[in-house]
């Protein structure tokens, strides 16, 4: 920067400008002089007249005095007062150019700056070094001379440039004279060194102001001060200006939206407020190199081979090796404190000095580098590794204190608490700079330093694998090419092992400024080549330090599309293996904390995921290629999966434990697509869903590779790190290879298993964590919906089976456990139960698993099972008593879906209803020919009755059209917690088949005489067996005579009219058997009734559902409960509005969805809207793929499902006709005409994009009448981005509702049902990754200003980012990890294929706002709601009536 000016370094060292004249002539004569003309000047000064001073009228006088006073200030410290009456004397004639007084001779105060530029010259003696004396005496002279110096600098208005240069020259002279030698422990060099620096660097920052130095003197301060790093203050104080001059630089060069550079006040006032911008930047830029390259601080070398230091050495007593000069021992905390002061500057840059830094702490480099160098010491530390548990012993004498302001002390302890938010990922400014230009500035110092200590040698054989575990062998070189010499600038011999924290320091602030890169922002593959370089090494390296900060700072490496990253993809994979199966990693505790770098290194694993299904089987190029192996995208897909499976068995972390469960998830799922997509989706010459990269990523990892040789022109080793986990690894692998044994990672149904399997077993050791509990729950319920082909359907018996010993073990847990977060996981696991069920409805064909679940609901819904080992209670004796209403309200709505939904789901209706679309009005409209019936005829023709358990008959005793069969028919309305259904009965005597309608009613013929029968036997009637007779008589059998035997006189008369009466009965039979043989008329047969027109066809159906009962209309006031059945007045004006209210009420939850599509540099948000509102606007191919796979197109005049009234006419329920994105906008879905519709058995969800018309909602244009029919059906109400329902929901029915069947209970405070929580979750798909809504204020206020969001405290929001790769970045923010933790799969840093996003966004959403309403104290279950609504209908339009009116209204007509 300097080299064409000429350096003033001989200048500033001249010593003729610090002597005297009294230096020619023997030291005892000059000596008697001074102390004579120095005792008569300090007593005259004394006395306050100061006479003799006043009469020093000629300049010749005073440039004698001066010459003597200059030898008094070279005495040595025996003369201590002529020392300090010459100082004493000079600084008080110094203050004549800022203040001066009569006292001061008149030569001095009439031309001062000569006489000044003179004293400060000669003030230079006070700091030679003197042998003798007591130091303290020179330290505190020479501190009041330095505090001068600053004075006069500060206050004084008359110094001229040469003055000044003067001050320049004096400060680095003295400096010089101090540092540069090898200092002594506790010498006065380092006892003065912090105010030296501190003198230097504010008169520095005050010339730069007032009087800018010459580039000569610039050149001077640069050469001399490269001489006094080994100091630490030098350092720490060059840190501290040229931060503060940083903070002022980037105010004028990025404005005042930049983040600002926080400096501590004290520092900030070094800088003149006064300087302008063209001051700041050019002192800036000249400060920055000040002190030459910080890298030489790692090399000892830099130091001991100076003159000043061989000269020492050669000086010495006992000769030593200058690099092991004690005074050195410091250069690896100073080279540390050097890259904390560039990495801090680096931050500045992109805007990251105002957050929390994940950075590696140094708690035992100040005892390494502390240890007196002894021949044994020396031996021990030749023989200790690096990264090595074994340390030297503290240190005898204090350290430097100081620490820089701009950076952590380095003995700060790794034990904080980590983070509670997954996201690690910096976020920058989009004002930031580009790469390039940071790199320009600090790209060689960080390149260097990264690299520092670094050995570069032939590789040796790696091999570390133990039995049964993956090699690393072929993702590692043998031997690196061998056109590679050493560089004599890395000799690893030259540098100290301690010098690995100032390398973590630089790897650090590399990897944080990598992936700071911009969206589209191009590197220059220079850097990238060396960057790659720094990677491998650091990682395939010995020190934990390095390996530690590379991690906590790369965490977003794979998802920036960095040109040729892949070819790190072995090293990174082989630093996790070493990493995430040690659950205690010992090694790195003593640097940072464990938990925040396996969090970092699990983002590197899940943004690895997706790429060995997206790149399938491209070759994954390797800085070092060896020689006949190739290595694939696909070949390293197990060694993920395994590392994922691994990592989740030793994750203690609830975070991690969460990111590791949605990464299983979202590799399950796209394995599954991939499979059954097939090659179908292959496009021509491309692997299966890789976009065709463009341009600005095409840079062959070739080149990057060949670049590197060519920058270092060195041979290259790798060392291997890991032989400190082979242990914890061993372990690993063994667990790995016993549940792997029968299990292929290679299929999705392989890695459905080894999932299943494991989640399930630790579900009980995760059930007292809400956080990993919830995200375990989620995990399991999209395991059943993931679409594989099941090859043992025992698997999914066992989920099952899991799941409900889950739910018994939670709420058989102690009551003092029984809060609101068990409560939620309970209710969660119902949850998933019922998707498992819903969507494997064959395993409720196992009878084991039909009664285990049966049991479950009975356990959620009474709080115990009837059937258990001991004894059976029956349900009529239990009493009920639920773990909380929550978990009651969970199990109703399980059991709903197993009676209901099992099978049946979708319904006829299409996923867009669980409920019959049919009502009073259309089915009136049916009966009549299809004419229009307003809601209060219809209800009128009704018989509408109330059940106990919460349900409303709505019966019709009229034929829908179909007169030609006079039976009795009756259709029911049955509306109830699960929704509505209609039935329609007839009641007939005879089976339907094969008889036609005409046929049974016609009169029934008797069956036709069989008149060939032929001669009837007549059977011989026995009182007993033949068997009886040929048993032979005992003389018991006779004791018991005959009746004829023994007659009593009595008795004999009447068996003698019995017999005559026997007797007249056979004539009489004989004679009507003669009658009627002779009559040839046959008997009249007996004919059925004809059927009969008039019945009470409600009165039927009650009485055969067993309702209508003496019993069922009785109240029971012992039991203070109401009758089970009731009448309802329906002549009510207000009945049939309420009515259409209660099917207004939802039976499944229903979840809204924004979608945005934002471009980059779009902060406005009529330019956001406009994106999908302008046909014309190009978007991202992608996009509309996107957007199709989230649901289905449905229109929303006819469509049935959420928050749209059902259709006037079922004419209207014709399929959607097929949107072409390509030719209509997007914002075609935004409410108005359509919506991207989702639904499953227990949710809805409504995928919107806003457009530009929506911007302004518009009233409602529709007119309700009062009986809630639309005066103008055709017309439909203008959505707005609310999207408010069409009907007002019922509110909340009072406490003990007519009908509860169960144990009477104070019901809770429930809210109003329209203050249930709003799920709603907002899209933006972001052309740039830089938009983040905490950078783009307007885009938050918009999306914040939509009523939907406005009630919701911290509205969720997922960016999606498309790479150049074709995969997909996300973005999560909103999430509150402190409550539930995060919802899975998707967390903020998950990289997702194109394939899986859709299904994994919409899964996201889902639950997300599952999750908003487990943690919502207002929210209702939908049945709940429904069934409030019901018993509320039954309180405000029940018959009271006596039970004979109640029956004869029964009997009569519906009028």
């Amino acid at each position: 920067m300097y080299e064409e000016w000429v350096s003033l370094e001989n200048e500033v060292l001249d010593l003729l400008k610090c002597q005297s004249v009294l230096h020619s002539y023997p030291s005892n004569v000059g000596r008697d002089v001074a102390k004579s003309v120095v005792a008569c000047l300090a007593a005259s000064q004394s006395t306050q007249r100061n006479e003799i001073s006043t009469q020093l009228e000629t300049n010749t006088q005073i440039k004698w005095t001066m010459e003597v006073i200059c030898f008094g200030l070279s005495l040595s410290l025996s003369e201590y007062e002529t020392l300090r009456d010459s100082v004493s004397i000079y600084l008080n004639w110094l203050s004549v150019a800022w203040n001066p007084k009569a006292s001061i001779p008149q030569p001095l105060r009439d031309e001062p700056l000569p006489y000044v530029r003179t004293i400060i010259f000669h003030l230079q003696n006070i700091f030679v070094i003197r042998p003798e004396g007591s130091m303290n005496n020179q330290l505190s002279l020479c501190q009041t001379v330095l505090r001068s110096i600053q004075s006069l600098a500060h206050e004084s208005k008359i110094i001229d440039r040469e003055t000044w240069e003067a001050i320049l020259m004096f400060i680095l002279k003295v400096s010089n004279v101090l540092l540069a030698p090898p200092s002594q422990p506790n010498g006065l060099a380092e006892q003065l060194c912090e105010q030296l620096m501190h003198t230097m660097f504010d008169v520095w920052m005050l010339s730069c102001w007032r009087c800018f130095p010459t580039p000569s003197m610039w050149k001077t301060a640069r050469i001399m001060v490269a001489g006094w790093r080994h100091h630490s203050p030098v350092v720490e104080w060059w840190a501290k200006v040229t931060s503060a001059l940083t903070a002022r630089l980037l105010t004028f060069m990025y404005g005042p939206e930049f983040p600002p550079y926080k400096i501590p006040d004290e520092d900030m006032k070094y800088i003149p407020a006064e300087m302008n911008n063209e001051q700041i930047a050019q002192s800036w830029f000249r400060m920055l190199h000040i002190i030459s390259d910080p890298v030489e601080l790692s090399n000892s070398s830099k130091f001991s081979k100076t003159p000043i230091f061989m000269e020492r050495s050669l000086k010495s007593d006992t000769y030593f090796d200058a690099s092991q000069h004690p005074c050195l021992r410091l250069l690896p905390y100073i080279f540390l404190k050097a890259m904390k002061g560039v990495s801090s500057l680096v931050d500045a840059f992109l805007g990251l000095s105002s957050e929390k830094r994940y950075e590696v702490t140094y708690p035992n480099i100040l005892l390494q580098i502390s240890t007196p160098i002894t021949p044994t010491n020396a031996r021990k530390s030749g023989k200790n590794k690096k990264g090595g548990s074994s340390f030297p012993r503290a240190p005898s004498s204090p350290l430097p204190s100081s620490t820089s302001p701009n950076s952590n002390q380095l003995s700060s302890q790794s034990s904080t608490q980590p983070s509670t938010t997954p996201d690690m990922h910096p976020h920058p400014t989009p004002l930031r700079p580009q790469v390039n230009s940071v790199l320009h500035l600090f790209g060689e110092w960080l390149f260097d330093a990264a690299l520092a200590s670094c050995k570069f040698e032939k590789v040796e054989n790696r091999g570390r694998t133990p039995s049964g575990a993956f090699s690393t062998t072929n993702l590692l070189p043998v031997s690196p090419p061998s056109d590679m010499v050493t560089n004599p600038m890395f000799d690893g011999s030259e540098f100290p092992e301690s010098s690995d924290a100032g390398r973590a320091e630089a790897c650090g602030a590399l990897c944080r400024l990598m992936c700071c890169k911009k969206t589209g922002e191009h590197i220059l593959p220079v850097y990238l080549s060396r960057f790659y370089l720094v990677m491998s090494q650091g990682l395939l390296g010995d020190s934990k330090q390095v390996i530690a900060s590379i991690l906590l700072n790369s965490v977003d490496l794979m998802r920036i599309d960095l040109p040729g990253v892949t070819c790190l993809l072995p090293a990174l994979l082989s630093t996790l293996e070493s990493i995430l199966p040690d659950r205690d990693l010992q090694h790195y505790k003593p640097y940072l904390n464990t938990t925040e770098l396996r969090r970092a290194a699990i983002h590197l694993l899940i943004s690895m995921v997706p790429l060995p299904l997206h790149y399938n089987t491209l070759e994954v190029e390797v800085l070092w290629t060896p020689s006949g192996e190739k290595l694939t995208f696909q070949s390293v897909k197990k060694r993920l999966l395994e590392l994922l499976i691994g990592a989740l068995q030793c994750e203690t972390d609830a975070i991690n434990t969460q990111m590791i469960l949605g990464a299983l998830l979202l590799a399950l799922h796209d394995s599954a697509l991939f499979e059954s997509l097939g090659e179908s989706a292959k496009p021509k010459g491309e692997p299966l869903g890789v976009v065709q990269p463009n341009e600005n990523e095409v840079i062959p990892v070739g080149k990057l590779i060949s670049i590197i040789p060519g920058l270092f022109g060195l041979e290259m080793k790798l060392p291997f790190g890991t032989k400190s986990c082979v242990t914890d690894l061993n372990t690993f692998y063994q667990i790995m290879s016993r549940n792997c044994s029968t299990c292929v990672f290679d299929t999705a149904y392989g890695l459905f298993v080894q999932i299943i399997n494991l989640v399930s077993q630790r579900l009980d050791a995760w059930k007292s964590d809400i956080s990993i509990s919830l995200s375990a729950l989620e995990l399991l319920s999209g395991l059943a919906k993931a679409n594989i082909n099941m090859e043992d359907s025992n698997e999914c018996l066992g989920a099952v089976h899991g799941l409900c010993q889950y739910i018994v073990h939670q709420c058989e847990r102690p009551p003092p456990q029984h809060k609101r977060e068990l409560h939620s996981m309970i209710v969660s696991a119902f949850h998933t139960l019922s998707v498992w069920l819903t969507e494997h409805p064959y395993l409720m064909h196992n009878k084991t698993c039909l009664n285990e679940v049966l049991e479950i609901i009975e356990l959620g819904i009474s709080g115990s099972k009837s059937k258990s080992d001991e004894t059976s209670v029956m349900k009529a004796d239990k009493e009920l008593n639920p773990v909380s209403m929550r978990v009651l309200e969970a199990a109703e709505g399980l059991l709903i879906i197993v009676f209901e939904h099992l099978g049946a789901f979708p319904s006829p209706c299409s996923p867009a209803s669980t409920c019959s679309l049919l009502d009073e009005r259309l089915l009136l409209a049916h009966a009549s020919g299809g004419r229009n019936i307003a809601m209060n005829e219809a209800v009128s023709r009704f018989r509408y009755f109330g059940l106990h358990n919460g349900a409303l008959l709505s019966i019709l005793e009229e034929n829908l059209g179909n007169e030609q069969e006079p039976v009795p028919t009756v259709t029911m309305i049955i509306r109830s917690s699960s929704g509505r259904k209609v039935w329609t009965s007839q009641l007939r005597q005879t089976p339907r088949y094969p008889m036609t309608p005409d046929l049974y009613l016609a009169q029934p013929q008797r069956p036709k005489p069989l008149h060939d029968q032929g001669a009837p036997k007549r059977p011989k009637y026995r009182t007993f067996p033949e068997e009886v007779d040929r048993i032979p008589l005992v003389n018991a059998d006779c004791s018991i005579p005959l009746l004829c035997d023994v007659p009593d006189p009595e008795q004999a008369v009447q068996i003698e009219k019995l017999h005559n009466l026997i007797e007249a009965q056979k004539l009489y039979d004989d004679e009507i058997s003669k009658q009627v043989a002779a009559n040839a008329e046959r008997m009249p047969g007996c004919s059925p009734l004809a059927p009969t027109n008039e019945f009470q066809a409600a009165r039927l159906i009650l009485s055969h559902m067993n309702q209508l009962t003496l019993d069922s209309v009785k109240a029971k006031p012992q039991a203070r409960l109401g009758p089970d059945l009731v009448m309802l007045s329906s002549n009510d004006f207000a009945f049939s509005s309420d009515l259409v209210s209660l099917d207004a009420t939802p039976t499944r939850n229903q979840d809204t969805v924004f979608v945005f599509y934002v471009k980059s540099g779009q902060t406005d948000r009529q330019e956001i809207l406009n994106n999908v509102s302008n046909p014309g606007i190009s978007l991202h191919p992608t996009f509309g793929e996107f957007l199709l796979s989230l649901g289905w197109p449905v229109s929303v005049a006819t469509h049935p499902g959420w928050n749209v009234p059902y259709p006037q006419n079922l004419s209207h329920l014709t399929p959607t006709d097929p949107i072409n994105l390509n030719e209509v906008p997007p914002g075609v879905f935004s409410g108005s005409e359509y919506i991207l519709y989702y639904a499953d058995c227990g949710t809805e969800v409504a995928f919107i994009v806003p457009r530009l018309a929506m911007l302004d909602p518009e009233p409602h244009d529709g007119v309700v009448e009062e009986d809630g029919v639309d005066s103008h059906p055709s017309t439909k109400p203008k959505l707005t981005l609310d999207l408010t329902a069409a009907a007002a929901e019922s509110p909340t029915s009072p406490t003990g509702s007519v009908g509860s069947r169960g144990k009477k209970t104070p019901a809770p405070n429930r809210p109003n049902v329209s203050q249930n929580p709003d799920a709603r979750v907002a899209l933006v798909w972001a052309e740039s990754y830089d938009l983040r809504l905490n950078h783009i204020t307007d885009l938050n206020s918009f999306i914040t200003s939509i009523p939907s969001f406005s009630r919701i405290k911290d509205a969720v929001i997922i960016f999606i980012h498309p790479l150049e790769s074709g995969l997909f970045r996300i973005y999560v923010k909103g999430q509150n990890a402190l409550k539930g933790g995060v919802a899975v799969p998707l967390v903020s840093g998950m990289v997702v294929s194109r394939r899986g996003l859709g299904p994994a966004v919409r899964m996201t959403c889902m639950n997300i706002c599952e999750r908003r309403r487990l943690a919502s104290d207002s929210y209702i279950p939908p049945h709940v709601k429904r069934k409030q609504a019901i018993n509320e209908l039954f309180n405000k339009y029940q018959r009271r009536c006596t039970e004979p009116v109640f029956f004869t209204s029964v009997f009569t007509d519906v009028t």
